[in-house]
């Protein structure tokens, strides 16, 4: 893989609560650790027989029986295995939790086959099948607030009581005062657990040494992705010539998997799906406001059929702010931008290669993809490609993707590599030593073989300050401006960007272009320093303002705290939202969207014995599978969008010279600059933005 891994308002109709840390999950029915004994088991189902002879619901009681009966066979049973004694308890459990929370809510969902909670989609707690939320309610309501032209996501957790082989959902167009928001705006996917190493939800090194059960996928098709409980294994439908198929993608390590080469894809919209007693499923919405819909509450519905009976419908609202988002710009400085960027494999070349040169399926899966990561908020994606200068029209045709799929493309990052090649590295070295061995004793003999091996070396640099040449000319004709990015050398050691000073100082006074490297703070103590530091690590305001003193042009961000590869959403949230933000960091620039290799398929948990693979979403053959972390992805970006719009409200309240607007605009930065963004949960803080942004805009607006 290119990177190494060892770098190491008040609004109504929002209903939230305070929900665990980033690095917390329920823990509720566990059925990979756990304890349990034969006298917890006793005690649990005599507290079931006193739930059910205490409930009126009726279909709620018939499970509830069944987990009682079960219950007592196993303890009746002279010999009870670990499993068998953990997954009993387990079920007892779940069955008071469901009863508990059925009691403060007597008439929702008392005659159907299910029971519904609505749950926060983006939480940190973990949803498997024998657990309940914890950190939501039984409720027949999902309610959305956003802002125009905004994608937003909820969640709802169905909780089966009998076996259901088919349910479907149809979703109704949402009418309001002002207007309507249709139905095609609304889309419904199931959330797909499967199994992953050990350390999922959390982490991506990796535990071989078991597989667990992890909700991650996004999808309208669940019968795409099948899951083996026995083997605990992950199998894809793939399209074969006699027909369909599902092929094993799990393994340590497994066999060969090209989504190149296997032709599969998700359903465009949501198909029937399975219920089993006893075992929760999550289902997501994803709203896309249309742009211009008139502030206001609208109300639709979704109407459930299970095995072709109705039975019942959500109720879903969506309180429509009065404004649209804008582009992202920094904390500490509203004239500029916040770049949204990516690691990714998504170039034209490779698509040609992995394809054998179908032109439209490579040219059809890449603007796919494109366009999903701009609607992820990633418009400043780097090219990821080295320019073919005897096929310039490869690369250039990729900046038409990029363009059309809606990317931004001033500036341009990834114009190409600027480092000559690796097997000329060795000169520079014995450059180096013959340098050293001068400085120690400084012989006639010893300087000629110092000049003889740095006029070697020198030779190196002439083609590549060629090639960079001509590839700045090329781009820079194409797009009409030259603020374009050249890539170092990844993880450069000291001698390795000793070897690159020839060409950062080309590329910066030759050319007028900038330099973008990843590293660390021994950058700072080269000669000529890079424009673009990619530092790995915590984002600290230590960092971001001493690379800032280097000049007003000097950006910044981070990576690998964490890569991608954790599923937890709310992690992926804050990480890539405001923790990059409130410290005065210029990007976000993660490794990486997903990577796929002849020797590494994107579909398989696992890389090595160290790491899990990583990776925000899974390709099909023409576009890609979302998942939990790609949707917190999202979000963490549409959190700083939130608090660049309270900024540029605060900023014009500060000029109008207006005392109640400067007093509410200076109120609203404090508490921005005051809110300890990884601490309060994530939710509750998007609350706060759009609390003091109404307030705000009710004041320009004279009210």
């Amino acid at each position: 893989m290119r990177k190494r891994y060892l770098s190491t308002i008040i609004i109504a109709c929002l209903i939230l609560s305070l929900a665990p840390s980033a690095l917390a999950n329920s823990g509720v029915g566990s059925s990979v650790t756990g304890t349990w004994t034969l006298s917890q088991l006793i005690d649990l189902k005599g507290k079931l027989d006193t739930a059910i002879s205490s409930t009126s619901r009726m279909k709620l009681k018939a499970f509830m029986e069944e987990a009682r009966d079960d219950a007592a066979a196993v303890i009746a049973s002279p010999t009870v295995s670990q499993e068998t004694g953990l997954r009993t308890k387990e079920a007892l459990e779940y069955a008071l939790k469901l009863v508990k929370d059925a009691e403060h809510t007597p008439g929702l969902w008392t005659e159907t086959p299910f029971v519904v909670y609505n749950a926060p989609a983006l939480s940190p707690e973990k949803r498997l099948p024998n657990t309940l939320p914890t950190d939501g309610t039984i409720s027949d309501q999902v309610k959305v607030v956003s802002a125009q032209g905004e994608y937003e996501a909820s969640s709802f957790v169905m909780v089966p009581l009998v076996d259901l082989s088919s349910v479907t959902f149809a979703v109704y167009d949402l009418q309001g005062t002002a207007g309507s928001i249709p139905a095609d705006a609304i889309d419904l996917r199931v959330v797909k657990t499967w199994y992953q190493g050990g350390t999922a939800w959390q982490s991506y090194f990796f535990d071989d040494s078991k597989d667990v059960l992890t909700p991650e996928l996004l999808l309208h098709d669940e019968s795409l992705v099948r899951t083996d409980h026995t083997t605990k294994h992950n199998s894809v439908r793939v399209n074969k010539p006699g027909g369909p198929q599902y092929v094993d993608v799990s393994g340590s390590p497994p066999a060969q998997f090209s989504t190149f080469k296997n032709s599969f894809e998700d359903s465009p919209t949501l198909l029937p799906i399975e219920l089993k007693q006893g075992e929760s499923k999550q289902m997501w919405i994803t709203t896309k406001v249309p742009t211009g819909t008139p502030e206001g509450i609208y109300t639709g519905t979704i109407a459930i059929k299970a095995d072709g009976v109705p039975t019942g419908q959500i109720t879903l609202k969506i309180r429509v702010l009065p404004f649209e988002l804008p582009s992202p710009k920094t904390y500490y400085d509203l004239n500029k931008d916040f770049y949204t960027m990516m690691y990714h494999s998504s170039s034209l070349a490779n698509a040609l290669t992995g394809t054998n040169n179908n032109v439209q399926l490579a040219e059809t899966r890449l603007l796919n993809q494109y366009r999903n990561l701009v609607e992820h908020n990633v418009v400043n994606l780097p090219t990821n490609a080295s320019i073919n200068l005897n096929q310039p029209q490869v690369f250039l045709r990729q900046l038409e993707l990029m363009e059309q799929a809606g990317m931004d493309l001033n500036p341009l990052f990834g114009a190409s590599h600027l480092f000559p090649s690796n097997e000329d590295y060795s000169k520079f070295t014995l450059y180096l030593q013959a340098k050293a061995a001068f400085e120690t004793n400084p012989t006639p003999a010893n300087q000629a073989l110092m000049e003889q091996r740095y006029a070697a070396y020198q030779q190196t640099v002439v083609p590549t300050k060629a090639y960079v040449q001509q590839a700045f000319n090329l781009v820079t004709q194409a797009l009409g401006h030259t603020n374009v990015y050249f890539d170092a050398w990844d993880e450069a050691e000291w001698n390795r960007l000793l070897w690159q000073q020839d060409m950062f100082k080309f590329v910066k006074e030759e050319l007028g272009a900038k330099v973008f490297a990843t590293g660390h703070e021994t950058h700072f103590n080269l000669e000529i320093k890079e424009d673009f530091l990619n530092w790995v690590g915590d984002p600290t305001r230590e960092k971001s303002a001493a690379w800032h003193a280097l000049g007003d042009d000097k950006i910044i961000t981070n990576y690998a705290n964490p890569h991608t590869g954790p599923e937890n959403p709310d992690l992926m949230r804050q990480r890539h939202g405001m923790w990059m933000y409130k410290a005065n960091y210029d990007a976000v620039y993660n490794y990486i969207w997903y990577y796929e290799s002849p020797q590494v398929s994107a579909w398989s948990d696992y890389v090595d014995a160290t790491y899990r693979a990583f990776g925000f979403v899974y390709p099909t053959q023409t576009d890609v599978i979302d998942t939990l972390a790609w949707e917190g992805f999202r979000e963490g970006i549409d959190d700083i969008r939130y608090a660049t719009k309270l900024k540029q409200l605060a900023a014009d309240a500060q000029a109008s010279g207006d005392a109640l607007r400067v007093a509410t605009a200076n109120k609203a930065l404090n508490w921005l600059e005051v809110t300890n963004e990884r601490v309060v949960n994530s939710d509750l803080l998007r609350l706060g933005l759009i609390s003091h942004i109404m307030k705000l805009l009710d004041l320009e607006n004279g009210n």
